[in-house]
């Protein structure tokens, strides 16, 4: 099992604004910058300056280490379960928001997780030969231990998938 990846908390607040909201990055820069972006489209008063970011380790949130079931799986097998679970580079947060795949019975990928026992088949599909997949638990552990820590972070491929 790979070792367990911590992602960073920041509490935010806004000169002018009345209410705070928790921001992930791995620096106060980044997590000032961010919170930058999203309140300049709406206000373009806002400054560097006005933007006060504070470390909230509280609010980290622990990604799991790569389960050993996992380590052996096909990165394109691995892109399936990410993509069945929801994560993206774009909103890494959102991993685990969803848990199914629908595809052909004989998908190669598929059939690879599924003897790794990250996803299993569930129900029958639409079309003949087809049916929808869904993740198991130790498959959400696996997705969350390859899910990037922060916005715009690559996968964290394990070095051993092809």
């Amino acid at each position: 099992m790979s070792a367990p990846r911590t992602r960073k908390a920041w509490r935010v607040t806004v000169r002018g604004y009345d209410h705070e909201s928790t921001v992930y990055a791995n620096s106060a820069g980044k997590a000032r910058y961010s919170v930058f972006l999203d309140v300049s489209d709406v206000n373009d008063r806002i400054s560097f300056p006005d933007i006060r970011v504070l470390r909230q380790p509280g609010a980290d949130m622990e990604m799991p280490g790569l389960p050993p079931e996992a380590a052996g799986v096909s990165k394109m097998a691995l892109a399936k379960l990410l993509h069945a679970c929801g994560a993206t580079r774009e909103q890494p947060e959102k991993c685990g928001s969803r848990d199914h795949f629908y595809c052909s019975t004989g998908d190669a990928g598929m059939a690879e997780l599924v003897s790794a026992g990250l996803m299993r088949p569930k129900g029958t599909g639409w079309a003949k030969g087809e049916c929808y997949f869904q993740a198991t638990q130790l498959g959400q552990i696996a997705a969350r231990a390859l899910c990037p820590l922060y916005q715009g972070d690559d996968f964290a491929w394990p070095e051993v998938a092809a």
